[in-house]
C-alpha cells in the first residue's frame, strides 16, 4: 500500500508505513531477540508511548524481511483488538490472512467437520483461496466456535489444516487491556480467551504478541498464568532518546523531498519533554505543518502559529467541531460521550462502539450520523477511526484514534467528566431502587429527591443510554416513564 504522507497524525503507525517509521531501530532488534526466545511477548508502555506503532510498523515488517534469522520470513499474521467479542475478532483476523485462510478453507478431511470440531459447519466453504464476502459471517462464526472449545483449540485447528511448511503464525493482540473490561461482562469467556492465547504460545509454530498499557499490569493477576507469561516475555517500551526523536521528526520529511528546520526540530524535542502524549502530539503537529506548508520545509515560525503541541491538537479538534451545525454538534457530543468512559480506577479511556448503538442513542439516520463522523475522520484529521474502513454500516465499529485526544481536547474532557457524573447518579438511583424493592431502604426524600429530579430534568436520560451502564435494567427502570414521570 502506498504511503501518501510522511506523518500519520494522531493514530498509530500501520504495517504498511514502516518506511516512514524512524527512531526505533534499536527497539525493533530487541523485540526480535525477545520473540525468538519467548513465544509470548508482552509489549507494555504508558498511553502514548508508541507501543502499538513499534509492533505494527517495526516488528511486523522486520519479521516479513526475515530479520529473526533461522525462524524464517514466512509468516501468517493475525492482528486484532479483543473488544467485546475476542473469539470472533480472533477468527476474523485469522481468516483475513490469506495463507491461514487458504489452509483453513482447503478441502476438509472428515475430522474437520461437525464430528471432529464439535461445531456446526457453515453451509458452504469455498475450496482454496480466501472466504467470499457473502459467506464471511458463516466462516467467522464457524472458526470462532472451534476456538472456544478449549485452550488447545488452535493446536487442534492446525492439525488437519496445517500451514505451509516453514510458515509461522503470529497473533498480535493490540490494546489487550480491553480484555479486562470484557471480563466484567463475561468472566468465563475472558478467562477462556486468555487461556487460549497462553496455550497457543506453547505451539512450536505459533507466536503471541500483546500490547498493553502499563497501568493495567496489576490486573493481569485476574487471569491464571498471565502474570507468569508477561514476566517471561516482558518488553517495556522505552522513551525515545533526543537523537531518536530527531530522526522521527526529520527523516520522514526528507524521504518525501522536504525537510525540517533545525530550530524547529530542537524546539519540538524540548517541548516533548516528559509529556506522556509526546509521540501522538508530535506526529499530529508535524502532520498539520506538512499539510499546510507549500514548500514542504517545516519551520519554527510556521509551528508558532499552531500554539504548541497541546494547542495544535485542541485547536484542530475545535475547528472540526465548529464546522458542524447545531444538530451536528449535538450528534458529535453524544458520539464522543459514547466513545469514552471513566474506568473504576478513574482513568479516562476509549470505548469502541458499533454504529447501531450510536444510532439508537442519537435517533438520527445513518446518513446524518455519517456526515458528522466524516468531519472528524477526513484526511489530515483522523480523530475517529472506523473498522472496517469505508462507508459506515450498522455493524461498523467506531473508535477514537488515540486516547491523547481525550486528555488534550478540552471540550472532550468536559464531556467525559459530565458523562461520569451523569452515570454516577444513574447507578445511585439503581442501587437505591434495588434496596427499596428488597425492603432494605426507603424512598428518597428531601435533598436526595430534589437532586434526582433536577438530574432527570437536566440530563433527560433514556433507556438506551442507561443500558450502557446497567447490565440488566430492573422492572422499575425498564421503560422511558421511569426517567420522565
Amino acid at each position: 500500500m502506498k504511503v501518501e504522507r510522511p506523518y500519520p497524525g494522531l493514530r498509530p503507525f500501520e504495517r504498511h508505513e514502516s518506511r516512514i517509521f524512524f527512531g526505533r531501530e534499536k527497539q525493533v532488534d530487541e523485540l526480535l531477540a525477545r520473540l525468538k526466545d519467548h513465544h509470548f511477548l508482552a509489549v507494555l508502555g504508558a498511553s502514548g508511548s508508541g507501543k502499538s506503532s513499534l509492533v505494527k510498523a517495526g516488528l511486523l515488517p522486520a519479521l516479513a524481511k526475515g530479520y529473526m534469522g533461522e525462524v524464517g520470513a514466512d509468516w501468517s499474521i493475525a492482528e486484532l483488538r479483543p473488544g467485546d467479542q475476542p473469539f470472533a475478532r480472533l477468527a476474523e483476523a485469522l481468516l483475513q490472512d490469506k495463507t491461514f485462510c487458504k489452509a483453513w478453507l482447503s478441502p476438509l478431511p472428515p475430522d474437520r467437520g461437525k464430528a471432529g470440531m464439535g461445531v456446526e459447519e457453515p453451509e458452504s466453504l469455498p475450496v482454496g483461496g480466501c472466504y467470499q464476502e457473502e459467506g464471511q459471517k458463516n466462516h467467522i462464526a464457524f472458526l470462532a466456535a472451534a476456538l472456544r472449545r478449549g485452550a488447545r483449540s488452535l493446536h487442534e485447528v492446525l492439525e488437519p489444516a496445517p500451514l505451509p511448511e516453514g510458515t509461522r503464525l503470529l497473533i498480535v493482540v493490540d490494546q489487550f487491556e480491553e480484555i479486562f473490561r470484557y471480563r466484567t461482562q463475561a468472566e468465563d469467556q475472558a478467562a477462556a480467551f486468555v487461556a487460549l492465547l497462553l496455550e497457543s504460545g506453547r505451539h512450536e509454530d505459533i507466536y503471541i504478541v500483546i500490547t498493553m498499557r502499563s497501568d493495567f499490569l496489576g490486573k493481569a493477576a485476574e487471569f491464571q498464568g498471565l502474570p507468569e507469561a508477561i514476566n517471561e516475555g516482558l518488553y517495556l517500551t522505552p522513551r525515545l532518546t533526543r537523537e531518536q526523536l530527531a530522526d522521527a521528526i526529520g527523516k520522514p520529511a526528507r524521504l518525501f523531498g522536504g525537510g525540517v528546520q533545525d530550530e524547529l526540530a530542537n524546539q519540538l524535542c524540548n517541548e516533548a519533554g516528559n509529556n506522556p502524549d509526546q509521540l501522538p502530539l508530535l506526529q499530529h503537529a508535524l502532520m498539520r505543518l506538512w499539510e499546510q506548508d507549500q514548500d514542504k520545509t517545516l519551520t519554527l515560525d510556521e509551528y508558532g502559529r499552531l500554539n504548541g503541541l497541546q494547542g495544535a491538537l485542541d485547536g484542530h479538534a475545535e475547528q472540526a467541531w465548529k464546522e458542524l451545525d447545531a444538530g451536528g454538534q449535538r450528534i458529535a457530543e453524544s458520539l464522543f460521550r459514547a466513545l469514552t468512559e471513566r474506568s473504576r480506577e478513574g482513568q479516562d479511556i476509549r470505548r469502541p462502539v458499533k454504529v447501531r448503538e450510536v444510532l439508537d442513542l442519537t435517533k438520527v439516520s445513518l446518513g446524518t450520523l455519517t456526515r458528522a463522523v466524516d468531519v472528524f475522520r477526513e484526511p489530515g484529521r483522523n480523530f475517529l477511526m472506523a473498522s472496517p474502513s469505508g462507508e459506515l454500516e450498522p455493524d461498523t465499529t467506531l473508535d477514537i484514534s488515540h486516547e491523547s485526544l481525550i486528555r488534550q481536547w478540552r471540550r472532550l474532557r468536559g464531556w467525559v467528566a459530565a458523562e461520569g457524573e451523569k452515570a454516577d447518579m444513574l447507578k445511585r438511583l439503581s442501587e437505591a431502587a434495588e434496596r427499596h424493592r428488597n425492603k432494605q431502604g426507603e424512598l428518597w426524600r428531601g435533598t436526595d429527591l430534589a437532586l434526582a429530579l433536577k438530574w432527570r430534568e437536566e440530563q433527560q436520560p433514556t433507556v438506551q443510554w442507561a443500558g450502557r451502564y446497567l447490565n440488566v435494567l430492573s422492572p422499575h427502570c425498564a421503560s422511558r416513564s421511569s426517567f420522565t414521570n
